[in-house]
């Protein structure tokens, strides 16, 4: 896991994984099956027995019959990657981006996610917490590749 992020509050939030599946596989495999990796119990708004998938152009979080959004996509670019707003559990006058790139390197995958719009958010905790949640996200999509 490769930490490429800054201290500064509202500069982007870079982490990057190598994982052994070719770009089309990880690009699936991230999109298709989130809801199988994903640490929900850790890192959902309604915990570890609520899904997570993307539906309709939006990331939803479900439970039972409750929903969330937390992201609509901006630019869906297959199997390159993705971009999407960012505001699980909050209003989408809240949201930051996420992009997420895999890039082809030696018959595996970069996945490289970047995280923006912190100057969104007015508490500087909020970035903050993801420094470390990425990186645990991060380590459960390349578990399960």
């Amino acid at each position: 896991m490769t930490d490429t992020g800054t201290s500064h509050s509202t500069a982007p939030l870079v982490r990057e994984v190598i994982v052994r599946a070719g770009v089309e596989t990880a690009f699936r495999l991230f999109t298709d099956r989130i809801g199988e990796w994903w640490p929900l119990a850790t890192h959902s708004v309604f915990g570890e027995h609520a899904t997570v998938a993307f539906e309709d152009g939006r990331l939803v979080e479900r439970a039972g019959a409750t929903s969330t959004t937390w992201g609509e996509v901006l630019a869906w670019d297959p199997p390159q990657g993705f971009r999407i707003t960012w505001h699980p559990g909050h209003d989408a006058d809240e949201a930051t981006e996420v992009a997420v790139a895999f890039t082809e390197q030696d018959g595996e995958t970069l996945v490289r996610l970047t995280h923006t719009g912190w100057e969104r958010r007015a508490r500087a905790d909020v970035r903050a917490s993801y420094e470390t949640g990425w990186v645990l996200v991060l380590e459960r999509y390349a578990g399960a590749v």
